[in-house]
């Protein structure tokens, strides 16, 4: 037996129609199963990437995102360039999105080497976007 992809990523929320502002408004990801988490049949709302998903679970209680972080591979219908990703950086820090400080910056990924920039979801976890 191998393990050979990934299916979902559960990340604990605490605010998901904010949440859902991040990943669906401003990163564009679409929405499974929200019927459903409203029916009580799962206790997620999931965001789409390239058919893997990351399943938003609001929790009462407190979270410690500490260290952790999700990449999200970003690419464009044009280059996928540096400039698309600043242009990106720029409209994410107008609506309020924390930037780090210095991004974007290049990094090694799963993918090889590219341009990526760190950002913080509504719950200050880390968020990289990696042009792919």
């Amino acid at each position: 037996m191998d393990v050979v992809d990934i299916d979902h990523v559960a990340l604990r929320i605490t605010d998901l129609d904010r949440s859902l502002a991040f990943y669906r408004d401003l990163l564009g990801m679409a929405v499974r199963d929200r019927d459903r988490y409203d029916a009580g049949e799962v206790p997620y709302v999931a965001v789409v990437a390239g058919g893997r998903h990351l399943h938003l679970v609001p929790t009462d209680g407190p979270i410690d995102v500490g260290g952790e972080h999700v990449c999200l591979l970003v690419r464009s219908s044009g280059t996928g360039t540096r400039a698309e990703l600043d242009a990106l950086v720029a409209d994410l820090r107008e609506a309020g999105v924390e930037i780090e400080a210095g991004e974007p910056h290049e990094r090694y990924g799963a993918y090889g080497r590219d341009w990526a920039a760190y950002v913080r979801d509504p719950d200050g976890r880390r968020v990289e976007l990696k042009l792919h």
